[in-house]
């Protein structure tokens, strides 16, 4: 089902086609005149368009001109009497999507309508993967042999055969986005988008924007029309990750959209349906944030309907070494090296370790140690990693532990910059993991002499 707009100065024929788009499932609104179009299209995001060439003062290619700018996605079909084909052809090089010549049937309207949105869907899905082969944790498999991860595993290809939400669970690095990436494989939405929403990068004045979308004129710096990431999902999966920093005032409309399955761009007068399937996760404890009232209890329970939660690394130090082997073979063929050997005293090393940043942390001491094996053996001094920590064999530098003996002061920069990285430049979630205030963290910053004006709060 799609959001269509029908342009004719002829009631008639608006009607017929109408009609005829309704039956088909489409949502149609229309317009008498191509002013009253553009008036239109400036209010609400449409998928597609169907216009007559000639009407008033602005005609078709009028018409056509306005939604391009607004938005460059909707496709349009041009209707056009015999003798104005070549005006039809020129709109076609302009951006249109096709031309329908009068009079036609409702089987040839339906099946070029048909044709312009399997076209729009393929634009999507391109732009979406070219997102994902930017994203350097995709493609990836959650792998291990531990008993906990196995049973996770069973519970997720269960789910994956509904269209339930399922909430993540898990500390950070623990592979809450592998695991989202996993029920889409395993789903009937497999072959269609899956678009991750960030809740802990986008700025908060931004945040209805970017989830739901808007129209141009909407705020100031709406130049133009733009679908939201959920709009962008549709018929697909829509991952919110990190959804415990979702602002409250966004939750009342995420609940709606949830509920309803509807959502409405800034600035539009109408809803717009979408279909999708919703996986959240989160690294905090939103019964607490309910409590301090920063989540909505409502909105939570919603979210909760099948939950998953991966425990942190420590607790299953049997995949350690199915990870190493992964984080090998995938992290050397990306630095363009050979894939090295690791020694077994290496691997009790890290299998001694607590890893308090989870996976995350094993890949990047993984990657440094590819770096300096150079092609070669990984042997225990390769294994070398920002931060202090501690482990199950002893403290930093000692015989059981990973990492090299350092100064105080060098320990706590190493750390500082490390947590920092895991969270993307994020300096509100780093200052939190950290337990300092924003502005320690941005004094650290600069006595490091490092950039801290950018925020990715």
């Amino acid at each position: 089902m799609a959001h269509a707009l029908v342009v004719d100065d002829e009631k008639n024929v608006q009607r017929t086609l109408s009609i005829t788009l309704s039956r088909a499932g489409h949502v149609v609104d229309v317009a008498n005149s191509g002013e009253e179009a553009i008036d239109k299209i400036n209010k609400t995001l449409y998928d597609f368009v169907v216009t007559d060439l000639k009407m008033g003062e602005v005609d078709g290619l009028g018409v056509l001109t306005a939604v391009k700018e607004r938005d460059p996605e909707t496709e349009v079909i041009l209707m056009s009497a015999h003798g104005s084909i070549g005006s039809a052809v020129q709109a076609m090089k302009d951006g249109a999507h096709d031309y329908l010549e009068k009079p036609f049937s409702p089987e040839e309207l339906l099946h070029t309508v048909a044709l312009c949105l399997e076209r729009r869907d393929l634009k999507s899905e391109v732009r979406l993967l070219k997102r994902s082969l930017e994203d350097p944790n995709d493609p990836d498999l959650i792998v291990g042999e531990s008993k906990a991860l196995k049973r996770i595993l069973e519970d997720t290809e269960n789910y994956a055969k509904s269209d339930s939400t399922v909430l993540i669970t898990g500390e950070t690095g623990t592979g809450k986005d592998l695991l989202a990436r996993t029920i889409k494989r395993q789903s009937l939405r497999n072959n269609r988008p899956f678009v991750t929403v960030n809740c802990a990068t986008i700025p908060k004045a931004l945040f209805e924007s970017e989830l739901f979308g808007h129209v141009k004129g909407a705020f100031s710096g709406a130049l133009r029309n733009r679908k939201g990431l959920a709009h962008e999902a549709h018929r697909g999966t829509l991952f919110l990750d990190e959804i415990g920093e979702m602002p409250l005032d966004v939750q009342s409309q995420l609940l709606r959209f949830l509920e309803s399955g509807e959502i409405r761009p800034l600035g539009q007068n109408s809803n717009v349906i979408v279909d999708v399937r919703v996986i959240a996760a989160t690294n905090r404890d939103l019964k607490q944030l309910i409590d301090e009232k920063l989540f909505r209890s409502d909105l939570y329970y919603r979210l909760d309907v099948l939950s998953l939660h991966l425990p942190p690394l420590r607790e299953r130090r049997d995949d350690v070494d199915a990870i190493v082997d992964r984080s090998l073979t995938r992290l050397s063929k990306r630095i363009g090296r050979e894939k090295p050997k690791i020694t077994k005293a290496s691997l009790q090393k890290l299998r001694a370790y607590d890893w308090p940043g989870n996976i995350r942390e094993l890949q990047n001491v993984i990657e440094r140690a590819i770096m300096l094996a150079r092609g070669g053996e990984i042997l225990p001094e390769h294994l070398v990693r920002l931060g202090s920590g501690s482990s199950a064999g002893g403290s930093p530098g000692s015989e059981g532990g990973i990492g090299e003996l350092l100064p105080l002061a060098d320990i706590e920069k190493m750390h500082i910059l490390a947590v920092l990285k895991n969270c993307s430049g994020n300096q509100r979630k780093s200052a939190r993991i950290l337990n300092i205030s924003k502005s320690t963290l941005w004094r650290k910053l600069k006595e490091y002499g490092i950039d801290s004006s950018s925020d990715g709060a």
